[in-house]
């Protein structure tokens, strides 16, 4: 039964089994439910993207604008961290800044990326005592999934870091 533009599904069901796929794809026809299935998927990524900026913000107190930060990224001493404008940091990361971490401006750091200031003193007897050393990434840096930067370091600018590296 045609409704004007639209399909209907309201269509007599005389056939002894129910096609399943004619069904779905006659609900999937109809524009309206398309629509309304598309803007259900981008109303949850922009909750999802609000939830990561509200976290965001509320961790790290010198973010510049059109910074992100996912939500699943794990933030220690978040005063400690200035965040440049336009950068990103992905899913599943670290950020631990006992000391300041400095992070430029367009600067990618994909997932699974630690950033960590502290660590032990070993030239020390037991039990090793804490230490803590600024990081510096600069501008235009991108660095891979999985790599380690550790404190003492400074990244210069249009730097690459690959993936699974170890920067100390």
């Amino acid at each position: 039964v045609a409704c004007g533009r639209l399909r209907c599904i309201h269509q007599p069901l005389t056939d002894k089994k129910i096609n399943m796929r004619k069904i779905a794809r006659l609900i999937f026809e109809n524009k309206l439910v398309y629509a309304l299935y598309r803007l259900f998927h981008a109303l949850r990524a922009v909750m999802i993207d609000f939830r990561s900026h509200i976290r965001m913000r509320a961790l790290i107190k010198n973010v510049e604008r059109k910074a992100s930060c996912h939500f699943t990224v794990e933030i220690k001493y978040g005063e400690n961290i200035h965040l440049g404008y336009h950068s990103s940091v992905g899913p599943y990361g670290c950020l631990g800044a006992k000391s300041k971490i400095t992070i430029g401006q367009y600067v990618r750091i994909s997932r699974g990326v630690i950033i960590e200031t502290a660590g032990l003193d070993l030239s020390q007897p037991t039990p090793y005592p804490h230490t803590s050393k600024p990081i510096t990434i600069e501008d235009g840096v991108w660095i891979a999934s999985n790599a380690v930067i550790l404190g003492g370091v400074t990244i210069g600018k249009n730097a690459i870091i690959g993936a699974g590296a170890m920067v100390s």
